[in-house]
Order: C-alpha cells, then structure tokens, then sequence
C-alpha cells in the first residue's frame, strides 16, 4: 500500500499499490502533462496501461462488462462501427503511429486514435458510410480523398446519375478532413475495403490409366 502523501499520478487513486513513474516510463516521455494528479507514482492499472507496447500497435474495442480487450482487424472494425453508433459503455482504440498512449485518456462512446477522440453518434456512422461507399467506387484512391472536390478523372468514370451522391458525400467530408491531428489516417484505415477473396483453381484429378475399361 501506498505511504502516506502518495497517490497515482495519473488517476489519483490511492487505496491500491503503486510503483515508481520511472520504472514504466523514461524521462523522455511527453504525455506527462495529462497526469493532472502530478506526482511520481502509478498505481499497477495505470501502470499497466502505460507499459504494455501492444496497446499502442493494435486495434481494439474495449466493452465495461468484459474483463478484456477484443482485438480486432481494421475493415472488421469498419464494418462494425458503420453498423450504427457506439454505446456508453464501449470505446475503441484506433493506433495509428504506434507511438502514443491512447488508452488511459480514452473515452467511452468514442472512437479514439493517437491524438483525438471522435464520438461516435448517428453522425459519425453516416460519415463513415459516405467514405465507404467512396472508396468502393472503381477508381479511387485514397489520395484523392483528401482533395475538397473530386477529380475530373473520376467523375468521367462515375455515371452521371450517381454524381449528386458523389459530390454530396465528398463534401460531407470536409468534417474529417479538417479535423486535426492524426483522425483521417485512421478514418481511412477504418474505411478500406476487405479485399475480395480470389479462387483457389482446382487442379484437376489425375485418372488412374489402368482403371480405364479396355474396349
């Protein structure tokens, strides 16, 4: 237990056990001006949270009722957060540099990558349909999307009927791509679509020539 005047730097917490800042982070490490507590302890969750490498590389969506993380790939997240908004009681975890410690500031109900975190209501959802619905069309890269209009490259690729669709979807965007730091990476990645899966050709069964009925 901690000694009298000490508490989690992070959290505040001081009824649990605590070890030293220095031993989970270095002295180089930036994110220390979100430990509003100040101080030089962690408690062993925040501890936890801080020192653990594999929260900052992969994706995962984190529900109050489990007593564990749900990994999961990129275009399964996708489909899953375009299916409707998130509860209070889930987040998500989206790295994209894997340099930052996204987890012990992140919220419920939002999606949340290396320096943002985007609630995840019915608007959010339509946002994310519009990008999918784009970045299906033949043609288009994610490059372009960062452009305000489509090219004209596209369009003549597009038929002419789907165009009020296209550029209303593109300008609905503008939302994200104005957003700062690193969200439109990982709105992006949440938006590429599942590559489709390739036949395996069969190869055909080799006849026994022995087997064959002479005439």
């Amino acid at each position: 237990m901690p000694e009298q005047g000490q508490w989690c730097c992070c959290c505040g917490a001081t009824d649990v056990a605590l070890v030293a800042a220095l031993s989970v982070v270095s002295r180089k490490f930036t994110d220390a001006e979100s430990w509003v507590y100040g101080g030089d302890w962690l408690c062993a969750a925040c501890g936890w949270a801080y020192g653990t490498a594999e929260l900052r590389r992969s994706v995962y969506l984190v529900d109050q009722h489990r007593t564990a993380r749900t990994i999961v790939e990129r275009t399964e997240l996708g489909e899953l957060l375009a299916a409707g908004p998130l509860p209070v009681d889930r987040m998500v975890v989206v790295p994209v540099r894997g340099r930052r410690h996204i987890l012990p500031t992140a919220r419920w109900g939002h999606v949340c990558t290396d320096d943002t975190a985007v609630r995840w209501d019915d608007a959010a959802v339509a946002l994310l349909t519009d990008l999918r619905w784009l970045r299906a069309l033949p043609g288009v890269r994610a490059a372009m999307l960062t452009d305000p209009v489509p090219p004209m490259t596209l369009m003549r690729t597009v038929p002419a009927d789907q165009w009020p669709q296209l550029l209303a979807a593109w300008d609905a965007l503008a939302v994200w791509r104005s957003h700062p730091g690193a969200w439109w990476d990982a709105a992006i990645a949440l938006s590429t679509p599942a590559p489709t899966p390739t036949a395996t050709p069969q190869t055909p069964a080799l006849r026994n020539p022995r087997s064959r009925r002479r005439q």
